[in-house]
Protein backbone atom coordinates (compact mmCIF):
# COMPACT_ATOMS: atom_id res chain seq x y z
CA UNK A 1 0.00 0.00 0.00
CA UNK A 2 1.13 3.54 -1.26
CA UNK A 3 -0.24 6.75 0.54
CA UNK A 4 -1.47 9.43 -1.70
CA UNK A 5 1.31 12.51 -1.11
CA UNK A 6 -2.42 14.72 -1.79
CA UNK A 7 -4.95 14.04 0.39
CA UNK A 8 -3.14 11.32 2.67
CA UNK A 9 -5.44 8.11 2.05
CA UNK A 10 -4.06 4.63 1.43
CA UNK A 11 -4.06 3.24 -2.00
CA UNK A 12 -3.87 0.08 -3.45
CA UNK A 13 -0.69 0.31 -5.96
CA UNK A 14 -2.15 -2.60 -8.43
CA UNK A 15 -4.95 -0.80 -8.64
CA UNK A 16 -3.58 2.47 -8.89
CA UNK A 17 -1.62 1.19 -11.66
CA UNK A 18 -4.48 -0.19 -13.48
CA UNK A 19 -6.05 2.97 -13.56
CA UNK A 20 -3.05 5.15 -14.69
CA UNK A 21 -3.36 6.49 -11.34
CA UNK A 22 0.88 6.76 -11.27
CA UNK A 23 3.28 8.99 -11.83
CA UNK A 24 6.66 7.09 -13.02
CA UNK A 25 10.16 8.47 -11.52
CA UNK A 26 12.69 8.14 -9.58
CA UNK A 27 10.37 6.54 -7.08
CA UNK A 28 6.29 5.99 -8.16
CA UNK A 29 3.57 8.47 -6.97
CA UNK A 30 0.28 6.60 -6.33
CA UNK A 31 -2.79 8.42 -5.84
CA UNK A 32 -6.48 7.76 -4.86
CA UNK A 33 -8.15 9.43 -7.81
CA UNK A 34 -7.30 11.81 -10.64
CA UNK A 35 -8.47 14.74 -9.15
CA UNK A 36 -5.19 13.95 -6.38
CA UNK A 37 -3.11 13.41 -9.47
CA UNK A 38 -3.85 16.09 -11.48
CA UNK A 39 -3.06 18.70 -7.87
CA UNK A 40 0.28 16.76 -7.57
CA UNK A 41 1.11 17.49 -11.33
CA UNK A 42 0.05 20.70 -11.22
CA UNK A 43 1.32 22.24 -7.63
CA UNK A 44 2.79 25.31 -8.04
CA UNK A 45 -0.70 26.27 -9.01
CA UNK A 46 -2.68 24.77 -5.43
CA UNK A 47 -5.09 27.36 -4.17
CA UNK A 48 -4.33 28.84 -0.83
CA UNK A 49 -6.67 26.52 1.26
CA UNK A 50 -5.10 23.66 -0.12
CA UNK A 51 -1.30 24.65 1.14
CA UNK A 52 0.50 22.89 3.64
CA UNK A 53 0.71 26.62 5.85
CA UNK A 54 -3.63 26.43 6.00
CA UNK A 55 -3.21 22.98 7.26
CA UNK A 56 -0.83 23.75 9.74
CA UNK A 57 -2.54 26.65 10.99
CA UNK A 58 -6.37 26.27 10.01
CA UNK A 59 -7.34 23.86 12.49
CA UNK A 60 -5.98 25.75 15.89
CA UNK A 61 -8.11 28.85 14.26
CA UNK A 62 -11.23 26.30 14.02
CA UNK A 63 -10.42 25.19 17.58
CA UNK A 64 -10.42 28.55 19.07
CA UNK A 65 -13.49 29.07 17.09
CA UNK A 66 -15.37 25.74 18.37
CA UNK A 67 -13.97 26.69 21.86
CA UNK A 68 -15.27 30.15 21.92
CA UNK A 69 -18.69 29.63 20.07
CA UNK A 70 -19.86 26.51 22.16
CA UNK A 71 -19.11 29.14 25.87
CA UNK A 72 -20.88 31.98 24.31
CA UNK A 73 -23.56 30.08 22.95
CA UNK A 74 -23.98 28.22 26.31
CA UNK A 75 -23.79 30.99 28.42
CA UNK A 76 -25.98 33.51 26.04
CA UNK A 77 -28.57 30.28 25.71
CA UNK A 78 -28.56 29.91 22.07
CA UNK A 79 -26.94 26.58 22.62
CA UNK A 80 -29.24 24.57 19.99
CA UNK A 81 -29.17 27.61 17.64
CA UNK A 82 -24.93 27.31 17.48
CA UNK A 83 -25.55 23.32 17.35
CA UNK A 84 -28.02 23.48 14.04
CA UNK A 85 -25.76 26.02 12.14
CA UNK A 86 -22.56 24.24 12.89
CA UNK A 87 -24.09 20.67 11.46
CA UNK A 88 -25.70 22.52 8.15
CA UNK A 89 -22.57 24.19 7.25
CA UNK A 90 -20.23 21.00 8.22
CA UNK A 91 -22.44 19.10 6.33
CA UNK A 92 -22.78 21.18 3.24
CA UNK A 93 -18.37 21.37 3.07
CA UNK A 94 -18.86 17.85 2.87
CA UNK A 95 -21.18 17.79 0.29
CA UNK A 96 -18.93 19.25 -2.56
CA UNK A 97 -16.80 16.53 -2.31
CA UNK A 98 -19.28 13.58 -1.58
CA UNK A 99 -17.58 10.39 -2.90
CA UNK A 100 -14.32 12.23 -1.88
CA UNK A 101 -15.56 13.00 1.36
CA UNK A 102 -16.72 8.86 1.89
CA UNK A 103 -12.95 7.54 1.15
CA UNK A 104 -11.58 9.97 3.82
CA UNK A 105 -14.18 9.13 6.11
CA UNK A 106 -13.55 5.74 6.35
CA UNK A 107 -10.00 6.25 6.84
CA UNK A 108 -10.70 6.49 10.45
CA UNK A 109 -14.22 6.38 11.45
CA UNK A 110 -15.71 3.31 13.52
CA UNK A 111 -18.68 2.54 11.28
CA UNK A 112 -17.62 3.53 8.11
CA UNK A 113 -14.56 1.50 7.63
CA UNK A 114 -16.82 -1.38 8.19
CA UNK A 115 -20.21 -0.13 6.31
CA UNK A 116 -19.27 2.21 3.59
CA UNK A 117 -23.09 3.26 3.09
CA UNK A 118 -22.74 4.85 6.38
CA UNK A 119 -20.42 7.06 4.69
CA UNK A 120 -22.95 8.04 1.63
CA UNK A 121 -25.81 8.73 4.53
CA UNK A 122 -23.59 10.88 7.12
CA UNK A 123 -23.82 14.52 5.36
CA UNK A 124 -27.73 14.03 5.31
CA UNK A 125 -27.81 12.72 8.94
CA UNK A 126 -25.85 16.06 9.83
CA UNK A 127 -27.76 18.36 7.46
CA UNK A 128 -30.97 16.68 9.06
CA UNK A 129 -29.54 17.10 12.98
CA UNK A 130 -28.89 20.96 11.37
CA UNK A 131 -32.53 21.37 10.25
CA UNK A 132 -33.82 19.59 13.31
CA UNK A 133 -31.64 21.93 16.43
CA UNK A 134 -32.64 25.04 13.51
CA UNK A 135 -36.46 24.06 14.16
CA UNK A 136 -36.26 23.09 17.47
CA UNK A 137 -38.20 19.83 16.68
CA UNK A 138 -37.53 16.26 17.80
CA UNK A 139 -34.48 17.95 19.92
CA UNK A 140 -34.77 15.37 22.55
CA UNK A 141 -34.15 12.44 19.89
CA UNK A 142 -31.60 14.58 17.94
CA UNK A 143 -29.41 14.80 21.31
CA UNK A 144 -29.68 11.31 21.72
CA UNK A 145 -28.60 10.63 17.80
CA UNK A 146 -25.67 13.77 18.13
CA UNK A 147 -24.00 11.51 21.33
CA UNK A 148 -23.97 8.72 19.29
CA UNK A 149 -22.54 9.43 15.83
CA UNK A 150 -20.37 12.03 17.40
CA UNK A 151 -19.35 9.79 20.20
CA UNK A 152 -18.43 7.15 17.74
CA UNK A 153 -16.08 9.38 15.93
CA UNK A 154 -14.63 10.60 18.58
CA UNK A 155 -13.41 6.86 19.75
CA UNK A 156 -12.45 6.70 16.20
CA UNK A 157 -10.24 9.44 15.63
CA UNK A 158 -8.55 8.83 19.27
CA UNK A 159 -7.77 5.30 17.94
CA UNK A 160 -5.99 6.76 15.00
CA UNK A 161 -4.63 9.56 16.76
CA UNK A 162 -2.75 7.23 18.97
CA UNK A 163 -1.62 4.69 16.19
CA UNK A 164 -0.04 7.85 14.59
CA UNK A 165 -2.06 7.25 11.64
CA UNK A 166 -1.85 10.55 9.17
CA UNK A 167 -4.89 10.35 7.24
CA UNK A 168 -6.82 13.67 5.89
CA UNK A 169 -9.81 14.98 7.86
CA UNK A 170 -13.32 14.71 7.13
CA UNK A 171 -14.87 17.08 9.02
CA UNK A 172 -14.70 20.04 6.32
CA UNK A 173 -14.89 17.97 3.47
CA UNK A 174 -11.75 17.22 1.16
CA UNK A 175 -11.98 20.53 -0.99
CA UNK A 176 -9.43 22.37 2.08
CA UNK A 177 -6.37 20.63 3.14
CA UNK A 178 -7.22 19.52 7.12
CA UNK A 179 -5.22 16.65 8.48
CA UNK A 180 -6.92 15.11 11.51
CA UNK A 181 -5.77 16.27 14.39
CA UNK A 182 -6.79 16.59 18.26
CA UNK A 183 -8.57 19.76 16.58
CA UNK A 184 -10.95 16.89 15.28
CA UNK A 185 -11.77 14.93 18.55
CA UNK A 186 -12.13 17.92 20.16
CA UNK A 187 -14.78 19.05 17.70
CA UNK A 188 -16.60 15.70 18.78
CA UNK A 189 -16.27 16.14 22.30
CA UNK A 190 -18.03 18.85 22.30
CA UNK A 191 -20.60 18.37 20.07
CA UNK A 192 -21.41 15.72 22.77
CA UNK A 193 -20.97 17.52 25.60
CA UNK A 194 -23.36 20.13 24.15
CA UNK A 195 -26.06 17.01 23.29
CA UNK A 196 -25.53 15.82 26.89
CA UNK A 197 -26.66 18.93 28.72
CA UNK A 198 -29.66 19.24 26.57
CA UNK A 199 -30.43 15.76 27.83
CA UNK A 200 -29.72 15.90 31.27
CA UNK A 201 -29.91 19.67 32.27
Amino acid sequence: MAIDPICGMKVDETKAKKKGLVVDGDKPVYFCSEDCKSKYLNKGQEPWYRSQTFARVFPWVLAVVLIGGSIWAYLGDFMILYMGIFFILFSLMKMLDWSGFVKAFAQYDLIAKNVSFYGWLYPGIELTLGVLYLTNTFITGAAWATVFIMGIGAIGVGKNLLSKNQVKCACLGTKINVPLTKVTLLEDIIMVAMASIILFY
